[in-house]
């Protein structure tokens, strides 16, 4: 026996106890009693991964998924510095993560020894909690209590604060657990079990009168003529741990029981809901490119629930509006970039009790939404029709029409996350959509993909841009341990299709500084990872009858759409000026 890896164990049970159950892990030396300990506990689900970046990535995609927190581990040195990016995705998008960094002890740090570096608040403040926990002493008994509480609220952090955790794990030689250390003995009627059995966190219990709470404040904060002239907002939300279905059900019952429309964005679990009728709005963006389709729609309170509206178009009028807001946050944080007249209220939709709450019809300002929304709607078909080539929009409507019903839906930034707002219909065959609308960058997006794959354990897809894939490609490394497909939609412009739509696309240096076109051959690309195929998809019906056709064997399935970088972006300008 030796006391790392009795340790290990008290850590392995005490998440197991706790209800976690998945382990993300890079391999290394520092970290061996705890990767030991993860795969001899039959209650985790351990994956190791080689690059700690997508790792990082991967247990984050699987978090965002169940609304669990999943556990990364790796050893010392520059191994852990790799998780960062997910990390901060995480803070920004209230997605609980645990962070195990193994480390060397305090004396063989600031010495020159090997794959040693400062470790502590390794993450700056993007952690909800952060500790380094004692070095595990030879008299167990003495630091075994602390390091289960420890990881006991460190799992309790990462699920009442939604977001990560980081403790770091300094280990003294010897690490294998099968070598002895002298002087090290179990406390006296130490039973593992027992000593870390504990109670799961007790889940928020839902609020019977927050639907009633809202009302009132809308009707105390806007005129009393006018306060039937409500506007919800969803933005980009995470599920929660009870699913996008209740989240949703909250929503759709919020606006049932206020008569307001709901302006649904493609990244929450309204849009594409079941119940989701005609006063959910999809059509927003297009309509509020009219300064005067904005005046007449101008609201006089507005509830805002997750995270602020992706379209600019939407953040724009919102700011012009400047409305009195409640804002509803899950985690109470401050999610008004505007800085407007708002409030917050820390709770979720989909803890609200919508049982034997009364309805009302819509009012007549939700009419006049949905009359806009279906005139919209009639014309954006019609146009995108009269289009003969395949454009980058035309990507987003076939995944709403071809897509099988279902299909959860993982979309990429930059160009994709903005199509999917402009062009994604309401009822969109009730796919689930996840993002990485945290922080907002491209990092990553094929590994927390392949996360949310694996978690759900069916079917999913994946919509990205060329960049954002290359960013990435370490992930296709995890394609054969796929046990379900992953469909990625790669629209493959040639570089990066956003900065055409900015002012920087006048400057002479704009292809080799910020378009970065890349030469790369996909199907070359695929052909060097097991498990993963290449399609190349020329026109709209055949992209209509990939999308449509069950995935074959496990593993990533590419299917390559070429578009035309400057006529994509032409395109678009047009159609934003038609509807403007």
């Amino acid at each position: 026996m030796n006391t790392n890896a009795l340790h290990a164990a008290v850590a392995a049970r005490t998440l197991v106890a706790l209800g976690v159950r998945v382990a993300v892990i890079s391999p290394g030396s520092r970290n061996t009693p705890l990767t030991a300990a993860f795969v001899a506990e039959p209650g985790l689900a351990c994956t190791p991964v080689l690059d700690e970046r997508t790792a990082a990535f991967f247990a984050l995609g699987h978090a965002k998924a169940t609304g669990e927190p999943a556990v990364l581990l790796c050893t010392s040195g520059t191994a852990a510095a790799n998780y960062l990016p997910a990390v901060v995705e995480a803070r920004a998008s209230s997605t609980p993560l645990i962070v195990l960094s193994a480390d060397r002890p305090a004396e063989m740090r600031e010495c020159a020894s090997g794959q040693a570096i400062d470790q502590v608040k390794l993450f700056g403040h993007y952690p909800v909690w952060q500790a380094e926990l004692a070095t595990p002493s030879p008299r167990a008994a003495d630091t075994l209590a602390h390091w289960r509480q420890s990881f006991v609220h460190a799992v309790e952090r990462a699920l009442d604060a939604r977001g990560p955790v980081h403790l770091n794990l300094p280990l003294r030689d010897p690490l294998a657990p099968h070598e002895n250390q002298p002087g090290c003995e179990a406390p006296a009627g130490f039973d593992l079990a027992a000593f870390c059995a504990h109670r799961r966190p007790v889940e928020a219990v839902p609020s019977d009168n927050t639907l009633c709470d809202i009302a009132f404040w809308t009707k105390f904060n806007a005129p009393k003529e006018t306060h039937e002239r409500g506007l919800i907002v969803v933005g980009a939300c995470g599920h929660g741990r009870r699913g996008p279905e209740a989240f949703a059900r909250g929503v759709l019952a919020l606006a049932a029981y206020t008569g307001y429309p709901v302006l649904a964005d493609s990244l929450g679990p309204v849009r594409g809901a079941p119940g989701a009728n005609a006063y959910v709005i999809a059509g927003y963006d297009m309509i509020l490119r009219s300064d005067e389709a904005a005046a007449a729609l101008r609201p006089s309170v507005v509830i805002r629930i997750g995270q602020p509206p992706t379209g600019k178009t939407l953040r724009r009028r919102l700011a012009e509006w400047d409305c009195p807001t409640l804002v509803v946050s899950a985690s109470g944080a401050n999610l008004d970039p505007l800085h407007r007249r708002s409030s917050t209220l820390r709770t979720s939709p989909e803890l609200w009790d919508t049982d034997g709450f009364a309805t009302k019809p819509p009012s007549a300002y939700a009419e006049m939404w949905a009359d806009a929304d279906a005139g919209v709607g009639l014309d954006l078909d019609s146009a995108l029709e009269a289009e003969g080539a395949l454009r980058e929009p035309h990507v987003t409507a076939l995944l709403a029409r071809r897509l099988p019903a279902g299909t959860p839906l993982f979309v990429a930034n930059s160009m994709p996350v903005r199509d999917t707002e402009a062009f994604l219909p309401r009822g969109s065959r009730a796919h689930p959509v996840f993002h990485n609308r945290g922080a907002n960058g491209i990092d990553g997006t094929l590994g927390t993909a392949l996360g949310v794959a694996a978690a759900l354990g069916r079917p999913c897809a994946l919509l990205t841009g060329d960049l954002s894939l290359l960013h990435d490609t370490n992930a296709l490394l995890l394609a054969s341990r796929l046990k379900t497909t992953l469909t990625v939609i790669l629209v493959n412009n040639d570089g990066g299709g956003i900065f055409n739509h900015l002012a920087v696309s006048a400057t002479p240096a704009f292809e080799e500084f910020w378009a970065t076109p890349q030469t790369v051959d996909f199907q070359k690309l695929a052909g060097a990872y097991a498990g993963v195929s290449h399609t190349l998809v020329a026109d709209k019906e055949s992209l209509g009858r990939e999308l449509s056709a069950e995935p074959g064997s496990p593993g990533v399935r590419i299917l390559e759409v070429r578009t035309e970088r400057a006529g994509d972006a032409d395109f678009r300008r047009r159609l934003f000026a038609r509807f403007a």
